[in-house]
């Protein structure tokens, strides 16, 4: 339950602004580094061919990627002090080092070829550009946990410019290796190596920074006790388990587009026009510090959602325009350079997505509040739903309307979000210690 004496605490826009905009800015430059990596891969030699390769290993390795970000809500969440902070890192670094064993269970047996082209139905030539840019993903996890759990004190202690400053580093990094990259290794697995260079580049900065420009946490209360690894255990499975649940979906969508008119051309179209929505669907990313931060009563919650609900709708309308030919042609075909027979299936599969930060942000703001009051098996329950519609809708329309090509994968995923915030809004709503912030 909120306190009674901070229903009507307020905030000043600007100090949401001044310390979203950096989260903001990190997740946006983060999306457009996705574009950067498309834009090196239209660069090699069999470009089509590898765009598709590198959409497929994307949507594998993120499956073990995603609980990774349940890190940083998980180091938010329970650190109080030094003591519960290091209480945190060893139960992060437990689950992260089951993480990269089944991924490279996946990368290094016969399971690799098993589910690329028996559950996820590409070709063989695909598959072999596919499995190197897997071999490369096994730095995501890794780099990934460091990064999160490096950023828990500069998130606590405000000083969110710091995370924008290191992902200017990222991005120049990537800059720079996506412009040498196709030229010496033109048939390598360019894309996975940029992304990871500059992942793991922003995780070490982040742990300079973490240590050497922010001030220690202070000590937990001696009067509390510590919270127990079995409590943050059970904290973080449920939203462990729905971030690998919920991108399940990218190789359900691989599967379903495999299987239509035109696989090549809508994968890749899929792919560049998903890399390119990233970049205004991350508005919404760091919407749950937002929340732990700020809210505190009804007033700052409301002030907090109103904040929330128009970065969705700034997304939205930049898709949007984004999808005209007369701005879309433009930024992908001259800008981007993807290939120029994969223009009209980007543009129309940027349209269908253009929901999606909407989607997202109430997503994100409802199952923020409902981590925050530890109902994390309901978010869970919320992925799962977004699953099951982008998995049912995505297997219907490639079955029914196999013509449609890359919009298939965009607008189950668009609906599949809008399920995820129904989902959370009805279960905000049943709770009465989250009610009470909305009355």
């Amino acid at each position: 339950m909120c306190d009674i004496d901070d229903n009507h605490v307020k905030y000043p826009v600007a100090d949401l602004i001044r310390f979203y905009l950096p989260l903001a800015a990190t997740s946006v430059l983060m999306m457009v580094t996705h574009s950067v990596v498309s834009g090196a891969i239209a660069r090699t030699m069999y470009p089509t061919i590898a765009l598709a390769a590198y959409s497929v290993a994307y949507s594998v390795g993120q499956v073990f990627e995603s609980p990774c970000y349940a890190m940083q809500r998980i180091c938010l969440t329970f650190t109080t002090g030094r003591r519960s902070f290091r209480r945190v890192i060893e139960v992060t670094l437990t689950i992260l080092g089951v993480l990269v064993l089944l991924q490279s269970l996946v990368t290094w047996t016969p399971l690799s070829h098993y589910v690329f082209v028996n559950l996820l139905g590409v070709s063989e030539e695909i598959y072999h550009m596919a499995l190197d840019s897997l071999k490369v993903f096994i730095l995501w996890p890794i780099s990934s946990a460091l990064r999160s759990v490096f950023q828990t004190p500069i998130v606590l202690k405000k000083q969110t410019h710091y995370m924008a400053i290191n992902m200017v580093v990222r991005v120049f990094m990537m800059f720079a290796a996506a412009a040498v990259l196709p030229g010496i290794w033109p048939t390598g697995p360019v894309g996975a190596s940029v992304l990871m260079l500059g992942l793991c580049t922003e995780a070490v900065l982040a742990m300079i920074v973490s240590k050497r420009r922010m001030l220690p946490l202070d000590e937990d209360d001696p009067t509390q006790p510590l919270v127990g690894r079995l409590e943050i255990v059970t904290f973080a499975l449920p939203l462990v388990l729905a971030s690998m649940v919920q991108n399940l979906g990218r190789p359900i969508i691989s599967a379903a587009l495999s299987r239509t008119a035109n696989p090549d051309i809508a994968m890749a179209g899929f792919q560049v026009a998903l890399s390119y929505s990233f970049i205004f669907t991350a508005l919404t990313y760091n919407i749950y510090h937002l929340v732990i931060i700020f809210v505190k009563g009804q007033a700052s919650f409301r002030q907090a959602k109103r904040f929330a609900t128009v970065l969705g709708i700034t997304g939205l309308a930049c898709l949007l325009l984004s999808s005209f030919p007369i701005l879309g042609n433009w930024v992908f075909g001259t800008l981007i350079g993807a290939p120029s027979d994969t223009l009209p299936e980007i543009l129309k599969t940027l349209a269908c997505v253009s929901l999606m930060p909407l989607m997202a942000c109430l997503a994100e703001f409802y199952g923020g509040m409902l981590i925050m009051k530890r109902h994390t098996s309901w978010v869970t329950v919320a992925k799962c739903a977004n699953v099951i519609t982008t998995a049912v809708l995505a297997m219907i329309m490639a079955r029914l309307f196999p013509g449609l090509g890359g919009p298939i994968g965009t607008l189950a995923m668009s609906l599949g979000s809008g399920a995820e915030a129904l989902v959370c809004y009805r279960i905000f709503n049943k709770f009465p210690e989250c009610r009470v912030y909305a009355l």
